[in-house]
């Protein structure tokens, strides 16, 4: 996992005993061990998180306005998330790797095809030399191929990595994302996952309920509570939400919301 220095402060606790209190978490914080910034491990990982700022903050000033750019505390929390499964998965790898691997792979799906130059520019003056192959699921990639071919549809090469990619930010992410222009293949991509998916195993079998946010006012969308009656009315969200909720099984379960990305839905 990569790894990045935290401090922890304590608080004082009040009443009677806050000294004592006080007193024994002091102690407790001088007994934990502690490595110096001159540690030969923590200065690689110190570049690496002033590596990884420094990307998010370039990035956030070079490229363009998008509505489903994310450079915040979430989106680093989700290439924190990957980097340490990638780590655990291949524990010989360096962490220098792991990084920009986690950088790349988790951000390329959002990247708008304008952007690409100035993203791939920065990874490789960040870290250059560093070139680490991409992660692969060959049982998922291979699915999804045989899902194209039982659905009756080409399996073109970027199509089937879109694909793979909405199932790698689907392992991340509670929400995810298909943009582009009509007839680009968004609602096809998360139908041959979800085909691909079931064909791995009936234990992946995936429940999808297809609702058109536009369809009804916001109101009728996310529920409201009545003026009139002081009562609270399900909405077409909620009410599929709490429908879900009552399914007994554990079989995974996806909501999709067709329709047009605006600022209130972002």
């Amino acid at each position: 996992m990569v790894s990045f220095p935290i401090l922890s402060r304590l608080g004082p606790r009040r009443g009677r005993r806050g000294g004592s209190e006080r007193q024994r978490r002091r102690d407790a914080v001088d007994a934990m061990p502690r490595r110096t910034a001159s540690s030969e491990y923590d200065a690689p990982r110190r570049s690496l998180a002033s590596k990884f700022y420094g990307l998010y903050s370039l990035l956030k000033e070079l490229l363009s306005k998008q509505l489903h750019y994310d450079w915040g505390l979430r989106a680093v929390k989700s290439v924190l998330v990957i980097a340490g499964a990638m780590k655990r998965a291949d524990p010989d790898l360096p962490e220098g790797s792991v990084l920009l691997r986690a950088l790349r792979d988790s951000n390329i799906p959002k990247i708008v095809k304008e952007d690409e130059v100035v993203f791939f520019g920065l990874l490789g003056d960040l870290f250059p030399g560093l070139n680490p192959p991409r992660a692969r699921d060959e049982t998922l990639e291979a699915n999804v191929v045989r899902a194209c071919e039982e659905l009756n549809l080409d399996p073109d090469d970027a199509f089937c990595l879109k694909c793979v990619q909405m199932k790698e930010l689907l392992d991340i992410r509670h929400c995810v994302f298909l943009m582009g222009p009509a007839a680009a293949g968004k609602s096809e991509c998360w139908r041959i996952l979800a085909k691909a998916r079931e064909l791995m195993g009936p234990e992946l079998k995936t429940g999808i309920w297809d609702v058109n946010p536009k369809a009804v006012e916001t109101q009728e969308l996310y529920g409201y509570i009545s003026m009139a009656t002081r009562e609270w009315k399900d909405g077409l969200l909620s009410t599929v939400m709490r429908n879900i909720g009552a399914i007994p099984d554990e079989l995974p379960k996806w909501i999709m919301l067709d329709g047009d990305l605006v600022r209130d839905s972002a």
